[in-house]
């Protein structure tokens, strides 16, 4: 499997159906995705250094039956765990009050509580919420509205099962309240509702955990967009032959800066070295001072510039030029060496080469789409779907999370990031990751999906060192090869001398 699907919570029930149906026990896949959240849980307590205590959060559907098994799981390791259900028994699902039994056999403390009660979380290590599952719309109602209001204040950390409580699955809405999770377990396939709307602000970071479905349903499923899984993401990264030299390694050449932004062109050319580009050449229509002793750049003539044009292996135009870009308007559609164009190069009256990678933020998005206010989101995102499979250009669209269209396949999700990228100067460093891994003969596609996914980790590990409010893009550039490590950069081999 190249990539999860991102389904709506009535497609994920079609496909939980087709499976039962097909011989599939919803005993067994209760249980197994217990024992994968349990496990999720305890990795998170031992790597925080959390109390091991752990509250669960009891609903009286299957997902409060999920978070039973989980406790059955933590019991089974050493930790403390107590329940809070807030329904009777009585009203629970027969699964439910079957592994409720079975809870309170593993010497899991069940806790009886009124309505008007607020829950107390003293002492955990961990909360996890078995509330409300992905048939739940609408606004949540008294008691379960004090009980989510309790958790989010608690400031003990919160495991939310599949999706959050109170939030719509599909939509992303939500009506009244909601979990804040710190960590989001989603079960099978991406719910859609996790990445639309209010969900992006309720998720924390999210893992996606099977519960026994067989390979066969994730080709089946119709999804609404894709996310790439880790062992994908490691596949793009470009190969590395053992006696090549830096123009082979990728030779990238730049325009852009300005005397009011004379960082942003230096920035996407240090993520670019860093993204293993050879050599980075920028060229600048004003002044743009000093510069890092790895780049070369220099005033533009026309002259220099048709000259390494045709040298370079990839092109990125945009960063900082502000109104000196408009020179180029009408040379960008005649360019033919592979192309990231982002800032002030992105414009709806510029023909772009077919594969051209563009990098707008929602601001720029309207302007490339001539829009002269943001429509709703659905409205918005299949607006850019359209626009990338008319021209043939794959279009990153920047933000928490990150969407990519093209033509060749479904959109794509990059489910990382942190808030505190959200800082001028991050976005250059994106175009000069994605010119880089273009530089390096990465086909548009894969190199926007890998670079936007190796920009979001290096911003998240430079986040969990920096925190999120003294995050710099010179922080994610530093924690660039972090990120390449961890999709298996460690395992590049160059071409072997015996090819026996």
């Amino acid at each position: 499997m190249t990539y999860i699907p991102v389904v709506t919570a009535e497609e994920m029930r079609r496909i939980e159906a087709l499976a039962i149906q097909e011989g599939g026990s919803v005993e067994v896949f209760m249980r197994q995705a217990g024992a994968q959240v349990g496990s999720c849980a305890l990795e998170w307590i031992t790597h925080h250094m959390r109390p091991k205590r752990v509250s669960l959060l009891i609903g009286k559907g299957n997902k409060g039956g999920d978070a039973y098994a989980a406790g059955i799981f933590l019991l089974q390791h050493g930790v403390q765990v107590r329940a809070f259900n807030i329904c009777p028994p009585h009203q629970c699902s027969k699964l439910n009050q079957m592994l409720s039994s079975e809870f309170v056999r593993a010497q899991g403390h069940l806790e009886s509580v009124l309505p008007e009660t607020p829950l107390v979380f003293e002492g955990d290590g961990l909360i996890i919420d078995g509330f409300l599952g992905t048939g739940f719309k609408g606004e949540v109602e008294f008691p379960l509205s004090l009980a989510i209001g309790a958790a989010n204040l608690s400031g003990v950390p919160i495991l939310a099962i599949d999706i959050p409580s109170g939030l719509n699955a599909t939509t992303g809405e939500v009506k009244s309240i909601a979990i804040r999770a710190t960590e989001t377990i989603t079960l099978g396939m991406f719910k859609s509702g996790l990445i639309l709307r209010d969900g992006w602000n309720h998720v924390g970071k999210i893992q996606c955990k099977n519960f026994g479905l067989a390979p066969k349903y994730f080709s089946e499923a119709k999804g609404i967009a894709q996310i790439p899984t880790k062992k994908t993401l490691a596949s793009y990264l470009p190969p590395i032959v053992r006696n090549r030299h830096k123009y082979e390694a990728g030779y990238c050449v730049g325009i852009g800066g300005s005397k009011i932004f004379k960082g942003a062109p230096k920035i996407a050319g240090m993520a670019a070295l860093r993204s293993g580009a050879g050599i980075v050449r920028i060229f600048h229509k004003e002044e743009i001072g000093e510069s890092p002793d790895p780049l070369i750049c220099q005033m533009w003539n026309k002259k220099d510039w048709e000259a390494e044009k045709k040298r370079a292996s990839a092109i990125f135009l945009g960063p900082g030029a502000g109104k000196s870009m408009q020179f180029l308007h009408k040379e960008i559609p005649l360019i033919q060496k592979p192309l990231v164009v982002d800032a002030d190069a992105i414009a709806h009256d510029i023909t772009y080469p077919k594969g051209t990678i563009l990098t707008p933020h929602r601001g720029e998005i309207l302007r490339l789409l001539n829009l002269k206010k943001k429509p709703l989101e659905e409205d918005l995102l299949a607006r850019c779907h359209k626009w990338a499979h008319r021209t043939h250009c794959v279009l990153v669209l920047k933000g928490a999370p990150t969407w990519i269209f093209s033509k060749e396949a479904p959109p794509v999700i990059i489910p990382h990031g942190d808030p505190g990228m959200a800082k001028a100067g991050m976005g250059d460093a994106l175009t000069g990751i994605i010119a880089a891994l273009l530089s390096q003969k990465a086909p548009p596609l894969q190199a926007a999906i890998l670079g936007v996914s190796l920009h979001a980790i290096a911003g998240e590990k430079g986040a969990f060192h920096k925190t999120s409010y003294a995050l710099l893009p010179s922080d994610l550039i530093e924690y660039l090869p972090q990120a390449i490590m961890e999709h298996g950069a460690h395992m590049v081999r160059s071409i072997p001398f015996d090819k026996t």
